[in-house]
């Protein structure tokens, strides 16, 4: 018997990576990628309004396109078609190709051939070829990765769809310690409670730089830095970061799961647009 590898589960699995219950979320949540997508194309497109209503109409910001909800989309079709990828390489078989060659024992010499996927680039597709591998998934040695990553893309894709104007969090209040909220439009923001007045710039310059020191997993950088940094920021892009050699791994954490100096991320993440070029060939170089 051995525990749930995907992060925040303890449960007990037998013959597995990840549980049955994390294994069923990450079905219902790719089950949704299809409507989720129509609905994250209206979003970028304007055709949707979002937003929280003024007086009896919506508040919508006059922008012809919207880039956040396309960040969100193109974060979700770079995680669907990493781990894609990364099943196939793992679990697909492979043929055995002569090389023309012969071994000094006479044998022909032959080598494995993965052959290309077969697979139409859509983010449904690749949803519908995920489900279609449970067993690749569960007996994936990062399959806790892959739960936490698919489920966090998907999530911030609901968000998206029908996302209140944004709040970024400033830190608790220095005069009465209460959590304040800022719109990123804002210079200042006020205290509901004490009433002060704060500058928001240096609040949140001081949150990015007590946290600098800390060492985080790149689940729980994404859980914690995009309220801070103001912009999306996902595990996997983190991920990315490190294996392009921009980011350090660190000591693991328990778990064995690398952790990265937070200062390092934050210095990547702010030098980085937040409009990025996803590589959309499933089964091409990424």
């Amino acid at each position: 018997m051995t525990i749930c590898i995907t992060p925040r589960c303890a449960t007990p699995t037998a013959d597995s990576y990840i549980c049955r219950s994390c294994h069923g979320r990450l079905v219902s949540d790719l089950r949704q990628v299809a409507e989720l997508v129509d609905d994250l194309d209206d979003t970028v497109a304007r055709r949707t309004r979002t937003g929280q209503r003024v007086g009896s109409r919506p508040a919508v910001t006059g922008l012809p396109f919207n880039d956040g909800a396309a960040e969100v989309r193109d974060d979700l079709r770079n995680v669907l078609s990493t781990w894609v990828r990364d099943l196939w390489e793992t679990h697909a078989p492979r043929r055995q190709v002569p090389t023309g060659e012969t071994a000094p024992d006479g044998s022909p010499v032959v080598f494995a051939e993965l052959d290309a996927l077969d697979l139409d680039d859509t983010l449904p597709e690749m949803a519908a070829w995920l489900r279609r591998h449970p067993t690749w998934i569960e007996h994936h040695p990062a399959a806790g990765e892959l739960v936490d990553e698919i489920t966090d893309a998907v999530e911030r894709a609901r968000r998206a769809v029908d996302l209140p104007p944004v709040r970024l969090f400033c830190g608790p209040c220095p005069d009465c310690g209460a959590d304040l909220y800022a719109r990123p439009d804002r210079v200042l923001v006020g205290c509901r409670e004490c009433e002060s007045r704060h500058d928001v710039e240096v609040l949140r310059a001081a949150l990015l730089g007590a946290a600098r020191g800390a060492l985080a997993t790149a689940a729980e950088v994404a859980r914690a830095l995009p309220g801070l940094l103001g912009r999306d920021l996902s595990a996997n892009t983190v991920r990315t970061w490190a294996r392009a050699g921009k980011l350090t791994r660190r000591e693991p954490d328990k778990r064995g799961r690398p952790r990265y100096l937070v200062g390092e991320v934050i210095d990547v993440a702010l030098a980085t647009p937040t409009r990025s070029h996803v590589t959309r060939a499933v089964g091409g170089s990424a």
